[in-house]
């Protein structure tokens, strides 16, 4: 395994470099690339581990959410990423929501107390023309004029949902409304980039007592037909147990392609500073 000897932690603010090495597993670095968008970008912190002058792992500290979300995740060796997150401990906040491959949450654990919420997969949308399977009528477009009725959607069927108001401005959600104008069921977006043409779902609920009726795959399905506008790679996360989304996303067409945990963090102890170039 890499240590601070063999290697150095370094803050990387160039796109490209960044867009280049993720572009070699783009499915497990979805988020990684569409936080790249000039949207997202200012709301993010990109650290890696240089081994010699080759970039080895990347990961992204993203500010834009309470607490910040760490996407530490690999598509090939471990070693390198638990090297960086050794070395970065000292740049991270006091809590945090981290997404990690499996296996790299021991390298947290000596400075952070760590709540497991769960295996989740990736998958990605592999086979798009199962969209047009299904009827899409009931769904509209959704603007940011919509913020109440999907905060209200959000709080019955999905609370402690990870909405942020802020990326409607994407113009990228949707949602299927009931005859009084409150929504039955709502499909949006986590990331969005038609710079680096990608985009991860996210935000998919349907409320309790409409449930069974195929709302949810009639708004997830008008939404990606219209993502498929302006990008060419969709994915999401889902957590590994929930059989009953994954059943519908693969009617989608969509693939698993990789898993990863979220973990909880809350500082326990303060790591000693090594030097970030």
């Amino acid at each position: 395994m890499s240590t601070p000897e063999t290697g150095e932690l370094i803050e990387i603010s160039d796109r490209q470099a960044l867009a280049d090495f993720f572009r070699c597993a783009p499915g497990i670095y979805l988020y990684h690339l569409g936080d790249l968008d000039d949207f997202f970008w200012p709301l993010t912190r990109w650290f890696g581990w240089l081994e010699g002058e080759k970039l080895q792992a990347v990961a992204l500290l993203y500010t834009g959410e309470q607490p910040p979300v760490l996407l530490a995740l690999t598509h090939d060796h471990l070693a390198p990423m638990a090297s960086l997150l050794s070395a970065m401990l000292p740049e991270l906040p006091q809590q945090v929501y981290a997404h990690l491959s499996p296996g790299l949450i021991d390298q947290l654990k000596t400075c952070y107390s760590a709540h497991h919420h769960g295996r989740h997969h990736k998958m990605m949308l592999t086979a798009p023309a199962r969209l047009e399977s299904g009827d899409t009528s009931p769904v509209v477009i959704l603007t940011e004029a919509d913020q109440p009725r999907l905060e209200g959607l959000y709080a019955a069927a999905y609370p402690g949902s990870w909405f942020n108001p802020r990326v409607l401005a994407t113009g990228q959600f949707v949602g299927i409304p009931d005859k009084d104008g409150s929504l039955l069921a709502a499909a949006g977006v986590h990331v969005y980039s038609p710079e680096f043409r990608v985009a991860a779902l996210g935000n998919i609920a349907v409320r309790p007592e409409a449930r069974n009726q195929g709302l949810a795959t009639a708004a997830t399905a008008f939404c990606c037909q219209r993502l498929l506008a302006s990008v060419d790679l969709i994915g999401l996360n889902v957590l590994a147990d929930n059989l009953a989304a994954i059943r519908v996303y693969e009617r989608l067409g969509f693939g698993i392609i990789g898993e990863y945990d979220e973990w909880m963090l809350e500082r326990k102890t303060s790591p000693g500073r090594l030097p970030i170039r």
